[in-house]
Formats: structure tokens, C-alpha cells, sequence
């Protein structure tokens, strides 16, 4: 088997497979959101032939908040799901049969957004009240961590902007991709606390793929195109960014540079674009076991 212990790094830089000879092979992605610039270097892929040169014919499909990518994946109607890493180990101390392929978003993306002026600059200074989903793992691995439990108050997100900028007292739950440049295009001005400081570094944007795929060839071609994609966005998003624009009309032109400037270094992380390690596994699995969630990263991503 291709799945080993956790014991290695992931290869930064996978050879990419010969393409088969025939028909190219059908890939169906399920993104699980909307196309957006976190997903840029897949659009890449898919855009510059990177995907068509290893024999692929991928087809990215947009998600959105009741789109179940990793039941999707299990169920056979994709064959890579988009997801993150705590919802692959939670899925799979469930029984699901799927292991981590490449990751869009090296280091995680989800964290707190504050106002500047008067709010929290460190989650240690947090008091609340906070815009989180309730019994989701970022919100118990913090209330853990922080002894946050009957000290700061939640209440309800919306999925805007709306209440954080209506209040200068609330803290929201966002995404270093998409909350923070929506804020700063509307004109406030915010800190950012990113939940990888803290101990919460999840991958993101991951493809993720069924067990049973793990040692396909098109498997192999399709995370060394991936990798290839993300090379290719990083060093010009132009034209994948257009074409996101053009599938999601709720993400203007003018706010994906900012997108693409604040997500850079969680693309790329310390160690390099698509870069996998046995510990960084191994902690997201200890944070959810924090939190009550049943997790062993063991095989959980091809090396």
C-alpha cells in the first residue's frame, strides 16, 4: 500500500505520472465552497493544461454550505473531495474510507477576526462575545484551550460581515481568504488571529481521495498537476482569479487581490507548497482527542 505510518514527509515535489495512453481519465472534484481564490491553484491546473498533460479530464464542482463533499466521496459520485483535515479524521473515525492527497492550504486559514481599535490583538485578551458555530472543533478546541466555557458569550454567525460591523465589541469566526478583505473593502480596519498561533493548523483546501484509489496512477497524476497548479497561481493568479470571478459573481475582481495577498503565506507555509509532515498530523489528531473526538491520523494521508 501506498498509505504508510505516519513516519515521513510528503514529497514537495511528486513526479508526475505518464500519462495513459487512451481516453483521458474523468476526474470529478467537489470543491466545498463556492469557487473562490482559496481554490485558485486547482482552477490553475485545470486552466493552463496542467491536469490535460497528465491524462486528466478534471471537472471542479462548486459546493457551497449543504454540499457534503466526503459523503460525496464516499458515496462514488466524485472522485477527489475538497475538504480539511479535522473533517477528514472526524469523517474517519466514523468509518470513512478516504486519505489526504494534497493540501490547497498548507497551513489552516480559519482563526478570529477583531476590530482594531479596542478589540483583541491576542486570543489570550478574547472576552467576548464571539460569532462561532457552536460544537464545531475550532470553537471547542478554543473554549478548551482558553477556559473560555461560561467566561465568553457565542452567538449565532450569520455568514456576513453584517453584526461585526455593527458591533465594535464582537469577535467573529472567519477565514484569513474571505472575512477580513470583505471588512477592509467595507472600510473597517481588523486583527486577524490566526488559529494556527494557537495550536488549530488543520490542512485546508485538501484533496482528499477514497482508500481504495490511493496507489491509481491517475491518483498520482492528479497531485503532481495539483502541485504544479499551486506553483503556477502563486506566481500569477490572473487568470484563474477571472475565472472564478466569472463562475461566482459574489466575489468581485477587486477583492481577490487582497485575497491572494493574505492567503499566500498559508499556501505556501514554513515548509513549502503541498508540504505534508507525520507531526503535523499527528498534532491535529491530539487537538481533536482534546475536544472529545475520537482521532488517529495513522494512514490518514499518502506520504
Amino acid at each position: 500500500m501506498l498509505i504508510a505510518l505516519l513516519s515521513a514527509c510528503s514529497d514537495p515535489q511528486p513526479t508526475p505520472a505518464a500519462p495513459a495512453s487512451g481516453p483521458p481519465r474523468v476526474v470529478k472534484v467537489a470543491l466545498n465552497w463556492q469557487p473562490e481564490p482559496e481554490f485558485g491553484g486547482y482552477y490553475a491546473a485545470l486552466l493552463d493544461g496542467a491536469y490535460k498533460e497528465a491524462g486528466l479530464a478534471v471537472e471542479l464542482l462548486p459546493g457551497g454550505p449543504h454540499v457534503h463533499v466526503l459523503e460525496m466521496l464516499a458515496d462514488g459520485s466524485v472522485d477527489v473531495a475538497i475538504s480539511g483535515a479535522d473533517d477528514l479524521l472526524v469523517r474517519r473515525s466514523r468509518g470513512l474510507d478516504a486519505v489526504a492527497l494534497f493540501p490547497g492550504f498548507v497551513d489552516s486559514p480559519v482563526g478570529l477576526m477583531a476590530h482594531a481599535e479596542g478589540g483583541p490583538t491576542r486570543f489570550e485578551d478574547v472576552t467576548g462575545p464571539v460569532a462561532i458555530g457552536v460544537g464545531g472543533p475550532f470553537q471547542m478546541f478554543l473554549w478548551g484551550r482558553f477556559g473560555w466555557d461560561g467566561k465568553v458569550a457565542i452567538v449565532p454567525p450569520t455568514g456576513t460581515i453584517d453584526a461585526f460591523a455593527a458591533d465594535p465589541t464582537l469577535v467573529q469566526q472567519a477565514y484569513i481568504s474571505s472575512e477580513p478583505c470583505l471588512a477592509e473593502g467595507a472600510g473597517m480596519k481588523i486583527n486577524f488571529l490566526p488559529g494556527r498561533d494557537v495550536g488549530w493548523n488543520p490542512y485546508s483546501s485538501l484533496a482528499v481521495v477514497r482508500g481504495g484509489d490511493a496507489e491509481a496512477d491517475w491518483v498520482k497524476a492528479f497531485r503532481a498537476a495539483s502541485l504544479t497548479g499551486w506553483n503556477a497561481y502563486l506566481a500569477d493568479p490572473s487568470r484563474a482569479n477571472a475565472e472564478i470571478t466569472r463562475l461566482n459573481p459574489e466575489m468581485p475582481a477587486d477583492r481577490t487581490d487582497c485575497i491572494v495577498t493574505r492567503q499566500t503565506p498559508y499556501v505556501t507555509g514554513a515548509a513549502g507548497v503541498g508540504v505534508m509532515t507525520a507531526e503535523r498530523w499527528s498534532e491535529l489528531a491530539a487537538a481533536l482527542v482534546s475536544v472529545g473526538q475520537p482521532a488517529d491520523a495513522t494512514g490518514a494521508w499518502i506520504p
